[in-house]
């Protein structure tokens, strides 16, 4: 009889192929013997300690793997690694490992748009991290539903899970968590336009912080929240040090923020247009670094469900005729062919997408910033209109209770207005095709004339005004319209009060 322990494997450590047969020589021996089964017992409880000591090892190197393969922007292969990690640990009591992992699962998954995925992860961190003493990941599983929900403009639950760890916030040992906190707590006051309570959750992050990166993050949501309350040189300063941040996607959201701070605050047009060509330029730096590493959801899906479904299954391998072992070699690779083929064409149908999406948002940008271009000149019409003297009569006569206005005087009024309201007509008329009734109609609606006033000036009904504004609606793009042309132009909100 004769006993031997092989170097560990894949599977139970300390137990091979060529051991097995050993081992079961061993436990047959100790259960003849006197206290045999106590023997026994205590063999086993070693090899399944190691066992549990080997598997928690190997969870944490598949989790590594999982955070470089995120580092070289492959998501797709690190969710495959979180999985995997996760399954070593199924019957592990490493709950601080677990929680870890779910909620960098959870992370991963938010920033690539799988929401109830995310969710599901972050719910699963809470459970196993809430029995811990240090409640740092317990905290991260509850800032990340908040962010599920805020993704979702959901203000009221996302600030509620969001001040959820400040009930336990002095067990939470990690610093840097501790700033995360107030990061979060930051962007759901200013969701709410609670700007002093935002501020001040700012200035605590800032203060907990260590991470340069972060610093410079937090100073780009200051001085936009100064600019916010419209203290102009406290915005800039801290813009303009986010600014000088050495990660892409901070430096762009503060040149974007400081692209937009109005021209009292000292920055021109020029410098405008120079913050939002850099902007623009380290955006699409971004989008062409990650863009052809995205996750497809549905292939995203399968993957869960596939790791999920499998069995936690401990491989002894064993010795068996050579022609078995070449037919499970053969399936095992066809299978791994097939889905290198099936990966590599999602991969390319998901780049293309991307470019789209890309497309498609530079497009969104460009029609808002005409939309605003449209408003600034009505809003610069209106007011030189206002300060003339034509107005003034206009307005008189429009709201006294004498009869209505003559035709001369209708003409000599409309001439007037349209010319003086030309640039902006032109700028709107460069979109939606308008007549001159249709042209004077908005030139009258800039000067925030109410339905009944319009109407007046006319010559005609209340009701013929509402069908024209109708008409000119219909006629706005309806990409335009989606984004708040109709608005600007016709005044929908200030008429529908009235």
């Amino acid at each position: 009889m004769r006993f031997g322990v092989a170097k560990p494997e894949t599977g139970f450590p300390f137990v091979s192929a060529l051991t097995f047969s050993y081992l079961w020589e061993l436990f047959y021996f100790l259960s003849v013997m006197k206290w045999g089964f106590i023997y026994t017992i205590l063999l086993l409880s070693i090899l399944l300690g190691s066992c549990n000591h080997r598997d928690t090892e190997k969870a944490e190197i598949l989790y590594q793997n999982g955070v470089e393969m995120e580092k070289r922007y492959m998501p797709d292969s690190a969710v495959i690694f979180y999985h995997k990690a996760l399954k070593r640990l199924d019957e592990s009591n490493d709950n601080e490992l677990k929680s870890k992992i779910y909620n960098q699962l959870g992370d991963l998954l938010l920033e690539h748009n799988i929401y109830e995925t995310a969710r599901s992860a972050y719910q699963q961190a809470l459970y196993v991290s809430k029995e811990l003493e240090d409640k740092s990941n317990l905290s991260h599983a509850y800032r990340g539903i908040g962010k599920y929900h805020f993704l979702y403009k959901d203000r009221d639950s996302a600030l509620y899970y969001f001040e959820k760890p400040l009930g336990f916030f002095p067990e939470i040992k990690n610093r840097e968590e501790r700033s995360s906190v107030y990061n979060n707590l930051t962007s759901a006051y200013k969701l709410k336009n609670d700007i002093k309570s935002a501020l001040e959750c700012n200035a605590k992050a800032l203060s907990l912080t260590n991470d340069e990166v972060k610093r410079l993050r937090n100073y780009a949501v200051r001085g936009q929240l100064f600019a916010m309350q419209m203290q102009y040189d406290s915005a800039l300063f801290y813009l303009e040090q986010a600014s000088h941040s050495e990660e892409k996607s901070v430096k762009a959201s503060a040149y974007f923020k400081l692209a937009d701070l109005p021209e009292k605050s000292g920055i021109t047009d020029s410098m405008k247009y120079r913050y939002l060509q850099e902007a623009y330029r380290l955006s699409d730096s971004i989008e062409n670094m990650a863009v052809s590493h995205q996750i497809d959801r549905q292939e995203q899906i399968r993957i869960t469900s596939d790791l999920k479904e499998q069995s936690h299954i401990r491989l002894i391998v064993s010795i068996t005729v050579s022609i078995i072992v070449v037919l499970l070699l053969s399936i095992v690779v066809f299978f791994i062919y097939r889905k290198h083929l099936k990966l590599r064409n999602e991969r390319i149908f998901a780049h293309k997408w991307e470019r789209q999406e890309a497309r498609a948002q530079e497009n969104e940008n460009r029609e808002l910033q005409i939309i605003d271009i449209i408003r600034k000149a009505g809003e610069t019409c209106s007011k030189h209109f206002k300060e003339s003297n034509i107005y003034t009569d206009l307005y008189k006569k429009i709201n006294s209770d004498k009869e209505s206005l003559s035709y001369n005087e209708q003409k000599s009024f409309q001439t007037a207005i349209l010319k003086e309201f030309d640039t902006y007509l032109q700028q709107v008329s460069s979109i939606v095709p308008l007549t001159d009734n249709d042209a004077f109609l908005c030139a009258l609606l800039q000067l925030g004339f109410s339905t009944k006033e319009c109407a007046a000036c006319r010559g005609i009904s209340s009701e013929t005004i509402r069908s024209q504004r109708t008409r000119i609606r219909k006629k706005i793009p309806q990409n335009f319209l989606s984004q708040g042309l109709g608005i600007v132009i016709l005044g929908e909100e200030n008429l529908s009060k009235r």
